[in-house]
Order: C-alpha cells, then sequence, then structure tokens
C-alpha cells in the first residue's frame, strides 16, 4: 500500500469520526434545550380538556408539557412540594395562600389562569327573592370554600358577616346577623349536587356544578367575575419559576392567547372565565384586601 493511499484513508476516517462528534455534540445540545422548555404540570379531571388543549398549542412555542390527571383524593400542593411535579393547576390565590400558612410552605403562583365563580343553585326556586325565612342551605364543608360560601350569602343580602370576620378560621357560628333565620347546613363538596332535593338551595363549587350539569347562568346568584381572591393559578415552587424561567414565559404566551381564550370559552360555556389579569396583579390585590404584605 502507497504512503498516499494510507494517508488518504485515516483522512477519511478521521472525517467520518469528526462528524459524528459533531451530530452527537448537536444532538445532546437540542436534547438539553427541550429540558429547559419542559413543564411537569398536575391538574384535575375537570381541567384535563383544558390543559391537554394547552400542552398541544405549547409545542408551538416550543415548550413540551407533561400533563398530570390527579384525583380529588391526591394533595397536589404537597406533590409539588415533594417534587413530584414542577406546577400544578387547581386552586385559586385564597386555597394557595391557606395551604402555604397551614402547611407552612412557600409555593407561589406563577401564571392566572381562569375564574370558576362560586353560585347559588336550587331545584326549586328561580331567585334569591324567593328564599324564605328558615330555608334550608348547604354549603362547602371545607374551610376555604365554607368561608367563600359565607361570603357569597352576605353578598346576596341573606346575611351579615362581622367587619372582623376570620377568613382562616371562620365559620357559621360567627354569623353577625341573619335576618332570614337561614338554616345553613354543610356537606362536602362533592356531594352538594346530590343534596339538592332535600334543601332550597346549595353553594356549589363550580368545577363540581359543571360535573353535574349545571351551568353558571342558571344559578341565582353568583360571584363577581373580578374576584381576585378567586381566580385560579399555576403554583410553583420558587427555584422551580427560577430554573425554568423561559419554560414559564412560553408557558405565559400560550395560556393568554386567544386560541386557549376561545376554547375556555366553548368548551366551558361560561362555567370557567379566562383571566386577562397579570398573576402579579391579582396577588398585590389579595395581598392589600387582606391586609398582607
Amino acid at each position: 500500500m502507497s504512503k498516499k493511499t494510507k494517508w488518504g484513508r485515516l483522512l477519511l476516517t478521521g472525517s467520518m469520526v469528526l462528524a459524528v462528534l459533531l451530530v452527537s455534540a448537536c444532538s445532546n445540545k437540542g436534547s438539553g434545550s427541550a429540558s429547559e422548555a419542559s413543564l411537569k404540570i398536575g391538574t384535575t379531571d375537570i381541567q384535563s380538556d383544558l390543559w391537554n388543549f394547552v400542552r398541544d398549542q405549547a409545542k408551538e412555542e416550543g415548550l413540551k408539557i407533561e400533563v398530570v390527571t390527579l384525583s380529588g383524593q391526591v394533595d397536589m400542593n404537597q406533590s409539588l412540594a415533594d417534587g413530584d411535579l414542577e406546577a400544578n393547576a387547581f386552586q385559586h390565590i385564597a386555597y394557595l395562600t391557606s395551604w402555604n400558612g397551614i402547611h407552612n410552605s412557600s409555593l407561589v403562583a406563577a401564571d392566572t389562569t381562569i375564574i370558576a365563580p362560586l353560585g347559588i343553585y336550587s331545584k326549586k326556586i328561580k331567585t334569591v327573592e324567593e328564599i324564605k325565612d328558615g330555608a334550608k342551605i348547604a354549603i362547602p364543608n371545607d374551610q376555604t370554600n365554607l368561608v367563600r360560601a359565607l361570603k357569597l350569602l352576605e353578598s346576596a343580602k341573606l346575611i351579615k358577616l362581622p367587619e372582623n370576620f376570620d377568613l382562616a378560621k371562620g365559620g357559621v357560628d360567627q354569623i353577625a346577623e341573619n335576618p332570614h333565620k337561614l338554616d345553613i347546613i354543610t356537606a362536602q363538596s362533592g356531594m352538594l349536587p346530590r343534596v339538592l332535593d332535600d334543601v332550597d338551595a346549595a353553594i356549589i363549587n363550580n368545577g363540581v356544578a359543571l360535573e353535574a350539569g349545571y351551568k353558571l347562568d342558571t344559578s341565582l346568584f353568583h360571584e363577581n367575575e373580578e374576584e381576585s381572591a378567586y381566580v385560579n393559578v399555576v403554583a410553583t415552587k420558587e427555584d422551580i419559576l427560577k430554573d425554568k424561567a423561559d419554560a414559564f414565559k412560553k408557558l405565559n404566551t400560550v395560556l393568554h392567547s386567544d386560541k386557549v381564550k376561545e376554547y375556555i370559552q366553548q368548551r366551558y360555556e361560561g362555567n370557567f372565565i379566562p383571566v386577562t389579569r397579570t398573576v402579579n396583579d391579582v396577588v398585590d390585590t389579595f395581598n392589600k384586601e387582606n391586609g398582607k404584605k
């Protein structure tokens, strides 16, 4: 074999090795970028359709979302705190704040999603004015939504709460005025549609109402659609929000796009309302309204 032929083969082999290394390097670089622009988000069954749609739209922004649908028996905030999720989307800012306080945690709101106004529903009457003295009203028994229901009854001018009403510990026994002598009973949120036959009215969480076939526009009365405390948020941990800033920025673009807004309006027919306010505006307003810094 001539030296010329030998050197030619060595050059060819070297070029092939270099090409393989370059392809490998590019491949690794690409997988690293994909890893950075990804989020593992937990949600509920009632919101899974929305998040599957968001996931599909996010691909166009270069964001990979893994949607994890969890049952009501799973504490999604604990799953987030434990590192099983990178974010979750199922709760309003008031619930997140309450959960942090109870568990000495510091989960943060990364973005706004929807608001699902709480409503008063009935099979027996058509308006709030038809609620008679001594009427039996069922409300959720979990602390956050119990307080929320009492505030809704106050907004409907059916009861009056004390000025110093404790949002964290307040209950039915703290009602200041009950002029109609309403018989207010509590039940698990998921059971409220089933007790409608046995009560005059019930205050039902929007997601539960939707599952039971009740539309917000058929309620006797419902919350203000701009109520800051009950704006739903994407929750995460501070370190994840910092490390995955690009992923959350892409998520924000998708969540507040016209396509997602239109999907929410069509899919949930008014029970879920898309939120256009920024997360900073919602959190700041909530803190001011509740005396927090």
